[in-house]
């Protein structure tokens, strides 16, 4: 996108925390390369703070769900069934991750029986919307920060929902 850039002692650290906060995601770590032909890496990096908006402007030849990367998360999100769209939001709330008990307290409530989401919470898993880590204490589930700001933002539109969601987390950590 800018045949002059190179990458030089002085960009590297700027162009290493961009891929670190882009999550190694190929789409948006490509939509923030076309930046570079206005913006420098470090001037992208800061305006990260609403990557849906900095992240677009993707090649015309492209299908429409790869110009952004708003439009990739929608058109994923677009795929769910009700029960899993309702359950990724919910896990918006969660900061750092979360195991499944703490899942199924956050996300168990009407209109997802707390029974089912641990199915629900596999079939996100299995679409890679979800990430689960085994480790010593057992499974911890975590999400992209790209998808876990969608899933708020989404959970926010609800309303009513996101404040009960945000009462039952309380709740779920003892508070």
């Amino acid at each position: 996108h800018k045949p002059a850039f190179a990458l030089t002692e002085k960009e590297a650290p700027a162009v290493a925390e961009l891929v670190a906060r882009l999550e190694g995601i190929p789409l948006a770590l490509e939509l923030a390369a076309a930046r570079v032909k206005l913006l420098s890496v470090a001037d992208i990096n800061a305006r990260l703070k609403d990557r849906y908006k900095v992240l677009t402007g993707g090649a015309r030849t492209l299908q429409a769900r790869q110009q952004t990367l708003r439009a990739l998360v929608d058109w994923s999100y677009d795929l769910l069934n009700d029960s899993e769209k309702c359950v990724l939001e919910r896990l918006g709330v969660f900061v750092g991750g979360f195991d499944l008990e703490a899942a199924e307290a956050v996300c168990g409530a009407d209109p997802v029986d707390a029974l089912e989401v641990m199915d629900v919470l596999g079939s996100l898993v299995e679409k890679s919307l979800v990430m689960s880590e085994e480790r010593d204490e057992g499974t911890r589930f975590r999400m992209l920060e790209t998808i876990r700001e969608y899933a708020r933002e989404k959970l926010q539109q609800r309303g009513d929902d996101a404040a009960e969601t945000a009462a039952r987390l309380g709740e779920a950590l003892g508070g």
